[in-house]
């Protein structure tokens, strides 16, 4: 996980890269397919702060980054979908203050699995009730 951000933030700061068309530019969305309820899903997201909206049985919102909107869907459980997920999931979300947002969340009654830091930041490390990977990145 490390090397991935270490790898998106050396090409970000090549500015050839950074202007290059042909190159993503930002994450826009997260869209999970859980193999649950959406609705458990949707209030784990809550408690780390992605607040959503229901609509036709799946969870959808949105926020603004100075990059542009990021966009977070937890999909109707399908009819297929298998009983347990794949965990194939994983999203890093950068957050500001990252004593007092941990805290926050912890109050929510959601806490790490484990914590770490390193030259970039401080990253809190979750699993949500799918079992997806999810770390909140801050300094």
């Amino acid at each position: 996980m490390k090397l991935l951000i270490c790898s998106l933030l050396f090409a970000a700061s090549i500015p050839a890269f950074a202007a290059n068309e042909t190159h993503p530019q930002y994450v826009g969305s997260v869209s999970i397919n859980p193999c649950q309820d959406a609705k458990i899903l949707a209030d784990w997201y809550s408690k780390i702060g992605l607040e959503t909206h229901e609509s036709g049985g799946g969870f959808y919102g949105f926020f603004k980054t100075p990059a542009g909107p990021f966009f977070f869907g937890i999909h109707p459980k399908r009819s297929d979908a298998p009983k347990a997920s794949s965990a194939s999931v994983a999203v890093v979300f950068r957050i500001g203050d990252y004593e007092r947002y941990i805290s926050e969340v912890a109050k929510r009654g959601v806490t790490p699995i484990s914590v770490e830091q390193d030259g970039e930041g401080r990253f809190a490390h979750f699993r949500d009730p799918d079992g997806n990977e999810i770390t909140l990145w801050g300094n």
